[in-house]
């Protein structure tokens, strides 16, 4: 079964649940979800008596991460999802060229896209705080695109947060230096008399 065959099926038991299902077809999902969830329970107490980064890769699948985290057995914390969902945000859009990770390119909790880097701030209660710095010279429409994915990749990463906040913060421009040798060269000449 495919990601489209999953999504397909989800969305079919949303709508019958949502057209008119009586209590008792919502009793029924309910009690389903409810006996799923305690195995799915005993599998992860299984999978992490094994160690070795086994439930970390098990929650790597992305229906098994939901499943997981449905039922609050997703072996990883809400600001880990958080980062990670950062990381791969980053890697899909630079194309993770060269044969570099996302990790790699990203860093844990920081990364950088099109010359703007962002940080995870908080993941607090509710809520998560992004820092996103950008160079002076970038389009604010790649600033509304890049904001846009990170919101996305939060929610998807970490369903629980009701809130994603991201600052988009313009780098100032670099100062410009202007040599001192070349003022002192400048003022000698224009002085009357002065050898250019």
């Amino acid at each position: 079964m495919n990601d489209d065959d999953l999504a397909e099926r989800m969305r079919r038991i949303e709508a019958l649940l949502d057209d008119d299902a009586g209590p008792r077809a919502v009793e029924l999902a309910e009690t389903l979800l409810d006996l799923y969830g305690e195995a799915l329970s005993r599998v992860m107490a299984v999978v992490s008596a094994a160690g070795g980064g086994l439930p970390e890769r098990v929650a790597s699948d992305e229906l098994v991460s939901h499943l997981l985290l449905l039922h609050g057995l997703h072996p990883l914390d809400a600001r880990t999802r958080v980062e990670q969902a950062v990381e791969r945000t980053l890697g899909q859009t630079l194309g993770q060229t060269a044969g570099q990770t996302a990790g790699q390119m990203a860093g844990q909790t920081a990364g950088r896209l099109d010359g703007a880097g962002v940080e995870v701030l908080a993941v607090e209660d509710d809520v998560v705080r992004l820092l996103v710095r950008r160079p002076r010279e970038g389009c604010g429409s790649s600033a509304r695109t890049l904001r846009s994915a990170l919101e996305e990749a939060v929610r998807d990463a970490a369903p629980e947060i009701d809130r994603v906040e991201v600052e988009i913060e313009q780098s100032a421009p670099p100062p410009v230096v202007i040599p001192v040798e070349s003022l002192l060269r400048a003022s000698s000449r224009d002085r009357p008399g002065a050898r250019a």
